[in-house]
Formats: structure tokens, sequence, C-alpha cells
């Protein structure tokens, strides 16, 4: 039974987005958009199956954030009322609210840094499903793959507004980027982090080229649950949303000056921020990686697991980490760390990003002032992404689901600086572009 409801909510999102308005563009056939969100609902169920069968269930990710949510969902059977304290975090610390959360696996973590606890948030998302699923984690799947691809769906005409590359190399690049196709999929915080990046840039582009207040509140609600799905990527995300605004009427030369400036000041805001934001983004950084490899260390099992660098917390350690921190987060895994069919893929999906970016420089096509405006704001969100990634992150599986946020935005990056048209003239690709 849990089965053949599920599809029924998977065959009625299939057929909402078949139907309705918004989920239509131009040149392209409707049951295209509703076959990308059978590719993620298979995506979804991969995820779900790597946990369940290849992973304990008991340790997985999925797992645990889904019994969190059960445990929070009890309330709503005793007090409907603490229920959505547990949910919406008002009021959160009533002291009846404590046994719920001695139930909620990972609910609270040993060292918090005065951070914000993204995990709660995948928590209160199954916890509010199971209003509608009673339970079954099939239901719990179908919806977050649906979030998920209107978070890829929504990226897709945001870029297809801002640049002028093939439309079918665009969905690809927001879709069908493997690994950010399959980690985005299933239940994770990756999931809700697709939908809100999906929507925030969306928001960002209606707001870039028309103001209205409605698209205001959208992008900062969108923001907001960046922030609380990944703690990590708001604030490599908003200096390239200043970049974006700022650069505007810009030529090139000043968008270039611009680009290169506010990396400028950010780095010395992190760099300095104990003194000037009263916060030491340096220390927590290096507190929260000796903390990972300390942990990863005591593992059994540690998989996929590299020697990084310890961190120590000041600004000479962090310099010098830097390069090591983008390496790692670009091109790992590396081939002589592929030890399982994931790690294969994933080093096949970076020979690809490299053939890619090959052609790119083979067949450069030289940007115009809006398509360099949107490569630069890419190349920023992924640099200081990539940066606390690849500096935190001493495991190569977690760096792969951990950089998924950048990866369309890489990919449309490159593809847009490919010069088609000259590709078009090779004879063995004329009939590609004849779509």
């Amino acid at each position: 039974m849990n089965i053949v409801l599920a599809i029924l909510f998977a065959v009625l999102s299939g057929v909402a987005i078949y139907f309705i308005r918004f989920f239509r563009h131009e040149g392209i056939k409707r049951i295209v958009f509703v076959a990308l969100f059978v590719a993620k609902l298979a995506g979804g169920l991969g995820v779900y199956s790597v946990y369940t069968y290849y992973y304990d269930p008991a340790m997985s990710d999925i797992h645990k954030f889904y019994r969190g949510g059960l445990a929070l969902y009890d309330a709503a059977d005793d007090n409907f009322t603490d229920y959505l304290r547990l949910v919406t975090g008002i009021q959160g610390d009533q002291p009846q609210l404590q046994k719920y959360y001695d139930n909620a696996d990972h609910w609270t973590r040993k060292f918090d840094y005065g951070l914000f606890n993204d995990n709660r948030t995948i928590m209160r998302f199954n916890a509010i499903v199971c209003f509608v699923s009673r339970g079954n984690i099939f239901i719990h799947i179908v919806m977050m793959a649906f979030l998920s691809f209107l978070g890829c769906f929504v990226l897709f005409k945001a870029f297809a507004k801002m640049l002028k590359t093939n439309r079918f190399l665009l969905l690809f690049a927001s879709f069908l980027v493997p690994s950010c196709w399959f980690w985005t999929s299933g239940l994770m915080k990756e999931g809700l982090m697709m939908f809100s990046v999906g929507f925030a840039f969306y928001f960002l582009i209606k707001i870039y080229n028309k103001f209205n207040i409605f698209y205001l509140i959208g992008f900062i609600l969108s923001s907001a649950l960046i922030f609380a799905s990944k703690i990590y990527v708001l604030p490599a995300f908003l200096p390239a949303v200043l970049f974006l605004f700022i650069s505007k009427r810009m030529k090139i030369k000043y968008q270039l000056i611009t680009f290169f400036s506010i990396l400028a000041v950010s780095a010395i805001l992190v760099i300095f921020s104990g003194k000037i934001l009263g916060y030491d983004i340096i220390q927590t950084l290096s507190g929260k990686q000796n903390d990972f490899i300390n942990y990863i260390s005591l593992q059994e099992d540690p998989g996929s697991t590299y020697n990084l660098t310890r961190l120590s917390p000041d600004i000479v350690s962090f310099v010098k980490l830097i390069p090591e921190g983008l390496v790692n987060s670009f091109f790992r895994p590396f081939p002589s760390e592929i030890n399982s069919a994931f790690m294969l893929f994933s080093f096949l999906e970076i020979v690809l990003f490299c053939l890619i970016a090959v052609m790119a420089i083979i067949f450069f096509r030289k940007p115009d002032a809006g398509t360099l405006r949107f490569v630069l704001f890419s190349a920023m969100f992924i640099l200081f992404l990539y940066v606390v990634v690849g500096v935190y992150t001493p495991n190569t599986g977690s760096i792969v689901r951990y950089r998924t946020p950048a990866l369309p935005f890489l990919v449309a990056m490159m593809l847009a600086l490919i010069n088609w048209d000259k590709i078009k003239t090779i004879p063995k690709f004329k009939e590609l572009f004849k779509v």
C-alpha cells in the first residue's frame, strides 16, 4: 500500500507538470519536463536504495533525518501546539518538548560553534510531510524529488533568461549534471538546497530585470531557506549577488575590476572577521575541520577519506590551505582514489567537466557584457563555495555532495563560453544541432 500511495503522488505531480502553464517553455515539449521529473524520482529512489541497502540504515543520513522527523511528528498526536513549536522553532525551548528532541537523531551537535544546526531543517521537513504521508517514507521521497525538480526548473528558466546557449544544453546544466541529479534528488539536505538555490537565483534574475516587491520577498525567503538547508552556501552566494547588481550597467573592463574588488573585500572580511564581524570565521572553520578529521579517524571503515592538511586558527594557515582546498573541490576523486562504483562515476564526471573546459578553451567565444556578468557571478559563487568545501572536508564522498550547489553554474558558465557556431561547422556535429 505504501508503494501504491507513493506512485499516486508521483502521478499527480507528473500530471501537474504536464498541464500547469508555469511548467512550459518555448521550444521544449511538456513531456520533456515530465521525463525530467521521472529522472528526479529515479535519483531519489537511488539515494534511498544506497542508504538502505549499501550503507547501514541505522547510521545513514536519510534514515536519521527521517526518524528525527517522525519523532517531532509524534507531538501532533499529543499536543498540536507543541508540534507547531517543534516545526517552527517558535517557543521551541519549552521544557515539555525535550522528550521529542531526545528522540530525534542528531537534533543537537556535540560542537556547534554558535552556528545554526541545519540538520533540524530536514527533520522539520519530514515532520511536516508526515501530515500527508502518515510516515510513508516513499511519499517523502516523491515530495523531495518534486521540490528538487522545481528548483532545477526555475534555475533553467533563469539560465535561459540570461544566456543565449542552446536550451537543451541548459537543461543538461540545470537537471542532469550526474552528481547534482543524484544527490539533490534524495531525501537529504541537498534536495532542499537545490530547491532554495534555484528559486533564489530565479527571483534574483526577476529582480535584476525588473524590480517587484513580490520577487524581493521570494528572494529573501529562498535565501533564508538556503541558510537553513546548507548554512555554508549562503555566505558564498551573497557576494556574487552583490556583484551582479553593482555591475549591472558596467562594461567588461569595469566588471572585472568590480569582480576582483569584491573578492578582495570578502577575503579581508573573512581574514579579519573576528575584529570586523565579532565572529572569527577562520577559527570556526579550523575547529569544524579538525572535528571532522578526528571523527573520521575513529571510524573502523573511513571509506573515501584522504589526508587533508589540518587547519590552524590563524590567517597564514588558512591562506596556505586555499590552493589545496580548491584542488580538492574541483578534482577529487583522483584516479588513485577510485575504490567503488560511486568513486568511478564521480571521477568520470570530473573528466566530463575537464572535456567541457577544454572545449571552452579551443572553441572560445568572447563573451558580451551580459554573458560575462553571468560568468563572473558564477565564478565568484563557485570559488567561495569550493574554498570552504575543500578546506573543511577530508572525505571525497562528502565533497561530491557538498559541491553540488555550484555544479549547475559551473557547467552553464563553461557552456556559455563555447562558440557553438564554430562547432556546428564540424561535419560530425552538424546533426546534433538540428534540434
